[in-house]
């Protein structure tokens, strides 16, 4: 893997981190929201004196609780939510980039080029699917071109045969060319398969 690969976008597949980030938002914002809850539900029966800019104020403990959370805390909770967010992009960063780069991969392995090789940061999630899909383009790359040598090998063995098809009668020179033309034909398939592929030099 190459660790030195920078990322630009930090939106990748904006779709799928949209969901994510809202997600993480929305686990955060409403574990808050249910520990304030059941705080309230638990002092819902209290009262709670409240003495404020020489104001005296009484109130039961949830409402007051609240409205001084709000009002003194209101900023960390704001950048809580922002923190959140960020936080939620870097990891689904993480997440999201090596899923459009196992597409692309794929799509590029459906058009018959075994030739791409993904690279992935340090940090992202999915390197060992992705050593998985290298190592198995590598292998297949091998698997081509050890049935590309065999090809050749067939087509040069047919070549010098025909040569020393001179010698033979008429009625066995037409069965070998019969069997030389399945042969080629049949080798000529071989080739037309393996060369449709594109192939890692490596």
């Amino acid at each position: 893997m190459a660790k030195n690969y920078k990322r630009k976008n930090f939106f990748i597949k904006k779709n799928f981190q949209g969901k994510l980030i809202l997600g993480y938002f929305l686990f955060v914002a409403g574990g808050g929201l249910f520990f304030i809850i059941l705080l309230g539900a638990f002092s819902a029966d209290t009262l709670t004196i409240s003495y404020s800019n020489s104001n005296l104020q009484f109130g039961q403990t949830p409402v007051i609780l609240l409205k001084k959370i709000l009002a003194a805390h209101w900023i960390f909770i704001a950048c809580g939510g922002i923190f959140t967010v960020i936080a939620a992009m870097l990891i689904t960063h993480r997440i999201a980039g090596p899923i459009f780069r196992f597409e692309r991969a794929l799509d590029t392995m459906l058009r018959k080029d075994l030739s791409d090789n993904i690279a992935l940061r340090t940090k992202d999630e999915g390197k060992e699917l992705a050593k998985k899909i290298n190592d198995f383009n590598r292998q297949l790359s091998s698997t081509f071109k050890t049935i590309q040598s065999h090809s050749n090998a067939i087509k040069t063995l047919l070549e010098k045969t025909d040569d020393h098809s001179a010698a033979a009668s008429e009625e066995e020179l037409e069965a070998l060319k019969s069997i030389f033309w399945s042969v080629e034909e049949n080798n000529k398939k071989i080739r037309s398969i393996c060369t449709a592929y594109t192939i890692r030099d490596e």
